[in-house]
């Protein structure tokens, strides 16, 4: 299932911004736990009432039944779920949801081939990472294989057309999107101490 020629094209935080630029303002936007939901700050001018966090008991992979509650009540296709890959493959299956319904709702995966908080604090304290990467899942061909869209992103530049392709469908779709597993958020960079890692 993982695909290692898909190539990072930057960070969290770029992509987070590219989205920022690229997604209309008046969308919803659920964000996932875990280490990728940091950049998501760095998404401006949207209302505060548009923005639904996930933080449920610090766990990872609630936050799609969360978007698929929103997208089944707005039925305006203008829900975003941004997630991590390790989030996201917890409630795979979820997918077969999105299909069996009908919903349309974007999500997009930042995949940094691991679980993002894990190997960070593992590597903050010296230790072995291994068991915390699984490589780049081809999350866009999941999708196609339960009946959606899905696209592996291989450039940034690639968001404005691939906005306009799902604005024109009926149907949900993934973007996955390769991040670099080295860039640690600011965020957890200031509450990781040595041997107290929290996020």
């Amino acid at each position: 299932m993982a695909s290692e020629s898909a190539r990072a094209p930057g960070h969290g935080a770029s992509a987070i911004l590219e989205l920022d630029e690229v997604v209309p303002k008046d969308w919803d936007i659920i964000s996932g736990s875990g280490h990728q939901s940091y950049f998501l700050t760095h998404m401006r001018g949207r209302r505060p009432e548009n923005f639904h966090a996930m933080r449920e008991f610090g766990a990872i992979g609630n936050a799609i039944s969360i978007a698929l509650g929103v997208a089944a009540a707005k039925k305006n296709g203008k829900v975003m779920l941004i997630e991590g890959d390790g989030s996201l493959l917890m409630h795979i299956q979820e997918l077969e949801t999105l299909r069996r319904h009908g919903l349309k709702m974007l999500i997009v995966v930042n995949n940094d081939g691991a679980y993002g908080a894990e190997i960070h604090k593992l590597r903050q304290d010296g230790l072995d990472d291994r068991e915390a990467i699984f490589g780049r899942t081809d999350l866009g061909a999941i999708a196609r294989g339960f009946g959606l869209r899905g696209t592996n992103v291989t450039d940034l530049g690639q968001l404005p057309s691939l906005l306009r392709d799902y604005e024109a469908g009926d149907t949900a779709d993934i973007w996955n999107v390769p991040i670099s597993d080295q860039v640690v958020s600011p965020r957890m960079r200031r509450l990781n101490i040595k041997g107290h890692g929290v996020i």
